[in-house]
């Protein structure tokens, strides 16, 4: 496949992924603010605790999703239909059974929710409010592996698109549930019945699109087994993964309360929004990079990794120094003061969100490679750090403790084992220069908030003029900044030249 045919299905992904994202945003805000109005905070933390305890039932998964997406990329560069076709045959046996154990695993857990749930007030019907979440996180499993060709392909924009009809969909009658009928119930059911729609539509587009695939065609033995030894590997980031991101609000509602789990979902869901957002442009480029990674040419591949690497560095840092400096602003304009979270718990906050981010080119890397079995290890150790980290601190420290807990845990492990197993195992290179820009990366970013901080230090009332104020400032200091320090690399030509003027 050639770079311009890459870079033409990347944008088209990318611009689909945007409007999704953007309508997403708005949608959720909407909803969320007539939630909080109409059902209160203590919902709210419901709704946020059952979303991870589901996420960890997600476990179930194994990681197959990514193992399967990784044995596609070649027979779709080859044409290899029969093949194709034995991959979503067994994708589909798997996901099925994947569905019945979530479903078994989460009736288990029924009688352990009151020592999870921690409300002042009693709340009627919760146990029937879990089983629908549970609900929703089976019925996600029944036909959505159909859709995995679709994003294989690099066609990820017309998956997002039937993904933006059941969003709008489900906002209107959610919305209107919550304003004209205060049931909960009911709003979760429309969230079920959404969920399912998309992955129907989703099922017939894809039937449609690679007929093939309906056709009886098995893997052989050796290619099974293949799949099955980077499932267990997958199934190790998968656990890390889970209990790094979801454990927080888990801990929080037990060691803190679940109103504050809804407090802090207030924060997350702008933090969740923005990587959404972000990642459009990650994941609209995911294949592409898949193409290239099966391909022998290394220095393409080094060459578009500093470059994916360059671009995390400048989205996350801007938004990094966006965030400290108008995350509350922005809360008390929206639901107001009541829901404020201390400057120490936004800095962690947004030390994760940073980190995460500059990430995102070794795990698209990881993950195109098959670099699963050499990192595996040190993401058992991320999870078991986190936890007991976050049980630590979060004793001495609080909402704080918990979350600066993660932040740790990931500078300790894969912030530096990730990236240097990748330029060992791919690259053929050491990593230091890797480590050197990293450095250099955030050093930039701690400038920029510096001078920004000063510069809107005068600005004290919060009214929707002085916030954008504020936002405009920090825009034009970040990127200047950024700009007149990092025009002269390769990688600020690379996107100039290969990206920009095309």
């Amino acid at each position: 496949m050639t770079q311009e045919t890459r870079l033409k299905k990347s944008f088209r992904n990318l611009s689909v992924g945007i409007v999704y994202q953007v309508s997403c945003l708005v949608l959720n805000f909407i909803t969320r603010t007539i939630f909080i109005h109409e059902l209160g905070a203590e919902y709210l933390g419901i709704n946020g605790l059952f979303t991870n305890i589901l996420t960890f039932l997600s476990l179930a998964e194994l990681g197959f999703g990514n193992a399967i997406l990784y044995s596609m990329y070649k027979p779709l560069a080859k044409k290899d239909n029969n093949k194709l076709a034995a991959l979503m045959n067994f994708y589909r046996k798997i996901y099925r059974i994947i569905a019945i154990i979530v479903f078994i695993f989460g009736v288990v857990l029924i009688p352990f929710l009151p020592y999870l749930v921690k409300t002042e007030t009693a709340i009627p019907n919760l146990t029937l409010y879990y089983f629908l979440f549970l609900l929703n996180s089976m019925s996600s499993y029944l036909l959505a592996y159909k859709s995995s060709i679709i994003i294989a392909d690099q066609k990820v924009y017309i998956t997002k698109a039937y993904a933006l009809i059941f969003l709008i969909i489900q906002f209107v009658l959610q919305v209107s549930i919550l304003y004209f009928m205060h049931d909960y119930i009911l709003y979760l059911l429309v969230q079920i019945m959404c969920t399912f729609g998309n992955n129907i539509a989703c099922a017939i587009k894809a039937k449609k699109m690679y007929p093939f695939t309906s056709e009886k065609s098995e893997l052989s033995k050796e290619e099974k087994k293949n799949i099955f030894s980077n499932v267990k590997s997958i199934f190790i980031y998968k656990i890390s993964g889970t209990v790094v991101n979801n454990s927080d609000n888990i801990l929080i509602s037990i060691m803190l309360g679940t109103i504050v789990v809804g407090y802090y979902s207030n924060y997350f869901l702008i933090i969740s929004a923005l990587t959404g957002l972000i990642d459009v442009l990650f994941t609209s480029v995911n294949a592409s990079i898949g193409n290239i990674n099966a391909e022998d040419n290394i220095f393409k591949k080094y060459q578009i990794f500093n470059v994916l690497n360059f671009l995390s560095f400048w989205i996350f840092g801007y938004f990094s120094v966006g965030l400290v400096l108008l995350f509350n602003d922005f809360i008390t304009l929206w639901i107001g003061t009541d829901f404020l979270l201390s400057l120490p718990v936004i800095f962690a906050i947004t030390l994760n969100f940073y980190i995460l981010g500059i990430l995102n080119p070794v795990w698209i890397y990881r993950d195109t490679t098959g670099l699963f079995r050499d990192t595996r290890i040190v993401s058992m150790v991320l999870a078991i750090l986190n936890l007991v980290l976050s049980i630590i601190l979060g004793h001495f420290l609080g909402l704080f403790g918990i979350l600066f807990a993660t932040a740790i845990s990931r500078l300790c492990t894969t912030f530096w084992f990730y990236p240097l197993m990748l330029y060992k195992k791919i690259f053929n290179r050491s990593a230091i220069e890797y480590f050197l820009h990293q450095l250099k990366y955030f050093l930039l970013v701690v400038f920029a908030f510096i001078v920004s901080y000063l510069l809107t230090q005068g600005i004290s009332n919060i009214n929707i003029w002085n916030f954008i104020l504020k936002g405009i400032i920090l825009t034009i200091v970040t990127n200047f900044l950024f700009f007149i320090c990092l025009y002269k690399t390769n990688e600020w030509k690379y996107i100039y030249d290969v990206v920009l003027k095309k």
